[in-house]
């Protein structure tokens, strides 16, 4: 029987770009998904493992052979279900000389009874639902360290200047602050554009605007947002008008991201307040706030950390939990 192919063109494994000349899989914590395959879609969850040998050479160098992979999310779904898709990224290169052995290969397998029987893993349906005191507690646990870390690197580079490495670094110093002061484990991290448990989505458009007389921002599934929280913004565009000279002239602004990723530190009236890293000022942390008034296009997504004993929950509309357990035990 054929396999199916991915509804997304990009998705074709030819179309994947491996980017080995930013060396993203080099190091104790190889930066993977890497930038380029982030931007691809949204991913619901990586892993990866990598192997060191001698080399056959025996020039005292070693031979490195590094396997990840991605699930992505099924862009033709309403609710934001799994795709049938599973990306596979094989690097391989020697550390005497990264660049000329250096080489890559993509390949995508497809979820299905085949898979289960490859790698042991089988689907045992929706676990239980997360509460609004988990979600509220999650909040109070992780929200402050991940808004210290962001506040206290304002005006700052942080890693590789992207806006999804500010909100990653928060969560990985929240779960080392969580740990050595409460003793509590570690928030979740950020998979692709998924930064934990989905409490608030809107798909704007100039007819519906967000308002606070629409109840849109009232009816945040099961928690109120918080600082700490996660916003992402996909495909938005935000269009203000400023009135001059006593409103004889207009001036309209229009902002549009692909994708954009960012921390909440408050929210006022219909106003997103956040720290944000290559925003409005290219490469650096910075405060900002986007009116969702103004928001006249794309979806706005706003994520609460969770701690990692919460991965195997169903998170409401979206599966965290998609599992790729023993997919990257082999190519």
């Amino acid at each position: 029987m054929p396999r199916p192919k991915p509804k997304n063109a990009f998705k074709e494994e030819s179309s994947i770009p491996l980017s080995l000349e930013t060396h993203w899989f080099i190091g104790e914590k190889p930066k993977f998904p890497y930038p380029a395959l982030r931007e691809l879609g949204t991913i619901l969850n990586a892993d990866y493992q990598w192997e060191s040998i001698d080399s056959a050479a025996l020039d005292g160098s070693m031979d490195h052979i590094f396997i990840g992979a991605v699930i992505w999310e099924d862009e033709g779904s309403d609710i934001h279900a799994t795709s049938d898709v599973i990306t596979k990224i094989r690097v391989r290169w020697n550390s005497r000389d990264v660049n000329r052995t250096m080489s890559g290969e993509v390949k995508n397998i497809y979820t299905g009874p085949q898979l289960q029987e490859e790698t042991g893993h089988t689907t045992d349906g929706p676990g239980k639902k997360i509460t609004g005191e988990q979600l509220s507690l999650a909040a109070d646990w992780y929200g402050g360290y991940i808004l210290a870390y962001c506040k206290g690197r304002i005006g700052l580079h942080v890693g590789d200047g992207e806006c999804w490495t500010l909100a990653y670094r928060a969560l990985e110093e929240a779960g080392r602050q969580a740990l050595r002061k409460d003793g509590r484990e570690p928030p979740l991290l950020s998979t692709g554009r998924v930064h934990g448990h989905l409490i608030f989505e809107w798909h704007a458009s100039p007819e519906y605007p967000v308002t606070v007389a629409s109840g849109i921002m009232q009816h945040v599934p099961a928690a109120p947002i918080r600082a700490g929280d996660i916003l992402e913004l996909a495909d938005g565009r935000f269009r203000a008008i400023n009135l001059a000279l006593s409103g004889l002239v207009k001036q309209e602004e229009n902002v549009r991201f692909k994708a954009h990723t960012a921390v909440i530190t408050a929210l006022e009236d219909c106003t997103l307040k956040v720290i944000e890293q290559n925003g409005r000022i290219k490469s650096i942390v910075a405060e900002n706030e986007y009116n969702l008034r103004n928001m006249v296009g794309g979806a706005v997504r706003i994520y609460r950390p969770l701690g990692v004993s919460l991965v195997s929950v169903s998170a409401g509309r979206r599966d965290v939990s998609a599992s790729l357990s023993g997919v990257c035990d082999k190519w």
